[in-house]
């Protein structure tokens, strides 16, 4: 019989052996083998079993010796052909492992946990030589045995002996396949036919419960536990006696979980686009008619009705039996989408988050592989649905940075939305107010078709600004944080019945602490950064001391441990203290705080943002997840506590996100009537400040454009980042510089061809991270197929000569430089 190869990826593979491998696939595997299953295979000298995915076949290879698939995992999902080309295309363009690529696409928990057992058949043991006859008796006494325990005993040889004693005969291999995620199901009833094909008539029962459950039954339905108590009345123990005597029968049907529980949005039951809106998408329309893979970069004002657009394309999709992916940045952002987006898709319609549970996501994931799920929301990962016939791929909010993945495969959801539609001829649609630099400059060269909505839907204007200076202010020089102009609008807009949003840029009480007698600052021992003092939260994390980055807690200090003095001073304002400040000034009004510290629970998002939406609150005051996309029609306020923190971060497009930071916030307000916003600032003169008071993107674009053309930073450049992260500051700080200096003797050698500007060594902006330090070199250079192989061909070299007490990692186009 004519072999079968499989090519696979080794899930678990370091990137410097991360190819692909080839096995041959026994006869009883080939009728439940295909192109994206899971298998385990024998990898290496040891033939230890790792889990790999196969990605294609061939009948002839050109290996003299191939081992055989030890086994095909009973996978509830597999990758679609289309999703195993995205493997590729992230893995060639992100410089990562195909196995990290899969991870990331199939959602979490879906896979199975298989575990290998031994047992010893009846066999004459003197045929067996000594380790045999060893681990033959242990089997013998031990009944069943784990291999793992096997392994830990003998080492990893004991396998290669296992197979060769079940080949004779002498052992038994028993493999249990586990879901790590068990299906969500329902026990319903239904009546049990009789041995002469009959059922029982509903008039023989006197219990009237009873009766009303048979006659129901006699229509041919089924009923569950709970359709019974609510329709009849009736407990279990009426199914219980009904069942015992042979009158019904029990089956189990699997459900999907559902995580759409928030009312809907009945303003998006019937609405009418504007003239401006119908002409926009008129305009995605003939894109998605082309036939071809398009780009469009929706530009309109906050408040201009993106989200009607949106919907509107969504709808023309499932009128042609396609389906769209919709991208929010932000869960908080999602919750309040969720209302909408259901009023109008109802059970089309499927989530993903990573708020969600695995079974949640799991079930997601098949509604959409299904095709029950047409219209798929969600944030970043929503992007990787398997969705078929795509016809729309949007991203809302594009320019927001947590778009982009921190952990490996390090991609950005525009890069994968841009291969998808590729892939299904579909239209990317961008969507902001104030779009990324790279985006708008792509838009005016014609690379992406640019759209404009550039009146507030309805008419209404754009809300007043106020720069309110707080040098001198009495408020502020007596340690407040909300100055005069703004506590006299807060005043206002309660007094009015209306409702505010503030934005306060740290979470806790104090952003740092420090001795007033000498001086000392309370940092973290494992990060090169303060610690935050918090005065409320969960009982671990009251009056303490945290780290942000690494979770490093101490109690609220009595003394300074440097001096010894007892005169701490606090600083820096944080949403706790804010809300202090609030119930001094407004002990009557009511506010609630929405960061990380009060969104960790599932559904604290929506819950936090119904209660405002339904007036429970006055105030609505936290950090950036306040800050975009909300739409609440009764506020008329915005406050910026204090606008200066952002403006001077050590990155080259620190103004360009306070730009859209503060442009975004002050379009919450007005919604639906006249709005203000009152921005506290030290810097009212700063330019950029100004340009997001007025909203004006234009502007802002053309100052910006120019910086970045005379520095040559993106767009007019791509960026590598090179980062080495040592066990200790001293090897950080070898590394950095040998392995720069090896980097450019190997371009010099083999890339010469490649145009690059290699910028560093230089300490990372947090030089130490959880106990590891960091150092890094920019490469800039344009993104091209030989720039790539220079980059990937680099990495390796780097990753050989690398000692073992540093890691290497490779990042291109960072959000953060």
């Amino acid at each position: 019989m004519q072999r079968t190869y499989a090519h696979v990826y080794i899930l678990d593979a370091a990137y410097r052996i991360d190819k692909r491998y080839v096995y041959f696939v026994l006869p009883e595997q080939r009728e439940t083998i295909e192109v994206g299953s899971l298998c385990v295979v024998p990898f290496g000298n040891s033939n230890r079993r790792q889990t790999a995915v196969v990605v294609g076949f061939s009948e002839t290879v050109d290996y003299p010796q191939v081992k055989p698939v030890a086994e095909v995992l009973e996978y509830p999902v597999r990758l679609t052909s289309e999703l195993i080309e995205l493997c590729t295309f992230m893995k060639e363009r992100f410089f990562c492992t195909f196995g990290a690529c899969v991870k990331t696409i199939l959602p979490p928990g879906i896979g199975i946990r298989s575990s290998t057992f031994w047992s010893a058949l009846p066999f004459e043991r003197d045929r067996l030589n000594d380790k045999a006859s060893f681990i033959y008796d242990k089997l013998v006494c031990g009944g069943r045995v784990s291999e793992t325990e096997l392994v830990c005993e003998f080492g990893d040889e004991v396998v290669t002996l296992l197979r060769a004693m079940k080949e004779i005969g002498a052992t038994e291999k028993i493999t249990e396949v586990k879901k790590t995620v068990n299906e969500k199901t329902l026990t319903m009833f239904r009546l049990k036919q009789s041995s002469d094909g009959t059922y029982p008539d509903p008039a023989s029962f006197r219990s009237e419960k009873q009766k009303n459950i048979v006659d129901f039954l006699s229509g041919g339905g089924s009923l569950s536990f709970a359709d019974g108590e609510e329709l009849y009345g009736a407990g279990r123990s009426v199914f219980t006696t009904l069942e015992k005597n042979n009158v019904i029968e029990r089956y189990t049907v699997r459900i999907d979980r559902d995580p759409l529980t928030p009312l809907c949005d009945e303003k998006y039951r019937n609405y009418e686009l504007s003239d401006e809106q119908k002409n926009v998408f008129s305009a995605v329309s003939e894109l998605m008619d082309s036939g071809e893979a398009k780009a469009a970069l929706l530009f309109g004002v906050t408040g201009s009705g993106k989200t009607k657009v949106i919907i509107e394309a969504c709808k023309k999709c499932l009128s042609e039996n396609r389906s769209a992916i919709v991208l929010l940045p932000e869960i908080g952002l999602t919750a309040q989408a969720l209302g909408i987006y259901k009023t109008v898709f109802g059970d089309r319609l499927a989530v993903v988050h990573s708020m969600l549970s695995n079974g949640e996501r799991i079930d997601a994931y098949r509604a959409a592989a299904s095709g029950k799920a047409k219209i798929i929301i969600g944030t970043r990962s929503a992007v990787f649905a398997p969705l078929d016939n795509i016809g729309l791929i949007a991203i809302d909010e594009e320019q927001e940075h947590t778009y982009r993945s921190d952990m490996s495969p390090k991609y950005h959801a525009r890069d994968i939305a841009r291969f998808r539609c590729g892939y299904h001829k579909a239209v990317m649609l961008l969507c902001s107010a104030t779009p990324s630099v790279e985006s708008y400059f792509k838009a005016e060269k014609g690379v992406y078709t640019l759209l404009a909505l550039k009146n507030r839907y309805g008419g209404l204007s754009l809300p007043d600004v106020e720069l309110a200076d707080i040098r001198g202010d009495s408020r502020i020089t007596d340690g407040k944080y909300i100055g005069k102009r703004l506590a006299e609008e807060l005043k206002r807009t309660i007094d009015n019945g209306k409702q505010a949003i503030l934005f306060a840029s740290r979470r806790g009480y104090s952003s740092h602490l420090s001795c007033q007698s000498c001086g000392y600052v309370f940092t973290c021992p494992n990060c090169s950064v303060s610690l935050t003092y918090h005065a409320y939260g969960s009982f671990d994390r009251a009056n303490k001391l945290i780290c942000h980055y690494c979770g490093y807690m101490i109690p609220k200090p009595v003394a300074c441990p440097s001096c010894g003095g007892s005169h701490i001073g606090y600083f820096g304002c944080g949403t706790q203290k804010l809300g202090e400040e609030l119930e001094e000034l407004f002990p009557t009004a009511r506010a609630i705080r929405m960061d990380a510290d009060t969104t960790g629970e599932k559904n604290s998002h929506e819950e936090i943002l119904n209660a405002f939406g339904n007036v429970q609150y006055d105030i609505l005051y936290g950090t950036q997840m306040v800050a975009k996309g909300l739409d609440f029609p009764n506020v008329s306020l915005v406050g910026v506590i204090n606008a200066d923190m952002s403006l001077f971060m050590n990155d080259f497009r620190a103004g360009e996100r306070t730009f859209s930071l503060f442009t975004q916030l002050v379009g919450r307000a007005g919604r639906s009537m006249g709005g203000r916003a009152v921005i506290q600032t030290n810097v009212p003169d700063n330019e950029i400040l100004n340009l997001a008071a007025a909203q004006d993107y234009e502007r802002f674009y053309r100052s910006e454009i120019e910086i970045r053309r005379a520095v040559v930073f993106p767009p007019f450049c791509d960026m590598a980042v090179f980062s080495f992260i040592g066990d200790t500051e001293d090897d950080a700080d070898r590394a950095s510089t040998s392995l720069t200096g090896l980097l450019k003797n190997f371009y010099t050698q083999h890339f010469t061809s490649v145009s690059i500007v290699v910028l560093g060594p230089y300490r990372e902006g947090i030089f130490k991270l959880k106990n590891k330090y960091r150092q890094r070199i920019i490469i800039k250079y344009r993104d091209s197929a030989a720039s790539r192989r220079f980059l990937s061909a680099a990495y390796a070299e780097l990753l050989k000569a690398t000692p073992h007490t540093v890691k290497i990692e490779l990042d291109v186009n960072q959000s953060i430089i």
